[in-house]
């Protein structure tokens, strides 16, 4: 993790300007990355994702989906609302 050290230095150097502009770089492709999970998936696919929750691995099928997220049917584990990018899909 040694480059990340670097980028925190690098960052707590920088003026607001630029700082602004590595936001605005992070939004950015955030936004494509999200773009990009989103494309490959359609209501009623099969997916999976790992819950923060300490729940483990957890499966659903998508019921919507929005520009930041997808909702979910877990059935037994109830409904999620999760961003794209943490989705898996099931063959």
């Amino acid at each position: 993790m040694a480059n990340l050290n670097e980028v925190v230095s690098f960052i707590t150097k920088c003026s607001d300007e630029e700082r602004e502009s590595i936001v605005e770089a992070l939004n950015i492709q955030r936004r494509v990355a999200n773009n990009r999970a989103t494309s490959q998936l359609h209501i009623g696919a099969r997916v999976s994702f790992t819950s923060r929750k300490g729940r483990g691995l957890i499966e659903g099928t998508v019921t919507k989906i929005n520009k930041k997220t997808v909702k979910l049917d877990c059935e037994d584990q109830g409904r999620w609302s999760v961003s794209p990018t943490f989705l898996t899909l099931i063959d």
